[in-house]
């Protein structure tokens, strides 16, 4: 039998790196790749505006841009498109003047119309020739009043007709009120007065009451009583003999 082998000088042994290798890959983490977005500014404009579809999150090693109108860029028909070396739009087959791609892939919008809207997507080229797409919404409303959508000018007006009929309930409240008081008092003042009770007097005094005699008032002859004629008799009788 051989001596036995000796072991490999300074203590290394090849499972030790090995094991150095899986530590490395294990807490390495490869950069992830921030997949781009597109944001309609605004995100919702009237006709005859300009609406900028804003690429965001754009890498800096995008060779090319091209705008397609549509959900996706296979078979949508081409809007325009930019190459970054030479820094030239080239339009495709739905450009129709009014729009403008810029050196960082966004797409301007000018003079929209209600045709516009719609999905438009974006798809890049890298230096590697890799390619990418994103896809952004363009919402167009009419110019019913400046700045303001259909739905908030169809909440104005139905508040505003709101309004109105309550007012006018409340001045036919009002004038049914007024009206029925009006009426109350004239069937009051129209409504005789209540017959008195006998027994419990009138209840209202009476304009014709019979005059009390005076306490002067001379009494006629024939209705005093006999003793008061015979007195008035011998009055006149002695008045008459004293006379003579």
């Amino acid at each position: 039998m051989g001596p036995p082998s000796a072991a490999p000088r300074g203590g290394h042994r090849p499972w030790q790196g090995l094991l150095i290798t899986a530590s490395l890959l294990t807490f390495w983490d490869p950069p992830t790749t921030v997949q781009f977005t597109i944001e309609a500014l605004p995100s919702s404009a009237a006709e005859g505006k300009d609406v900028l579809l804003l690429a965001c999150n754009i890498s800096e090693t995008i060779q090319a841009y091209y705008w397609h109108k549509g959900k996706t860029a296979e078979g949508s028909p081409l809007i325009a498109g930019y190459i970054t070396d030479i820094q030239a739009n080239i339009p495709g087959a739905a450009y129709s003047g009014r729009e403008t791609v810029y050196p960082n892939g966004s797409l301007l919008f000018q003079n929209i119309t209600l045709e516009d809207a719609g999905s438009y997507t974006l798809r890049t080229i890298n230096a590697s020739y890799d390619s990418d797409q994103a896809t952004g919404q363009l919402h167009v409303h009419q110019n019913n009043v400046p700045g303001l959508p259909v739905g908030a000018v169809a909440g104005i007006v139905t508040g505003v007709l709101v309004g109105v009929a309550l007012v006018a309930a409340l001045v036919c409240f009002l004038l049914l009120s007024r009206t029925g008081r009006a009426s109350i008092q004239r069937d009051l003042r129209e409504q005789p007065p209540p017959a008195s009770t006998p027994g419990h007097g009138p209840s209202h005094r009476s304009t014709f009451s019979a005059p009390l005699p005076s306490p002067r008032t001379a009494t006629p002859i024939y209705e005093r009583p006999p003793a008061t004629l015979a007195v008035s008799s011998f009055s006149i009788f002695k008045a008459s003999s004293t006379a003579s």
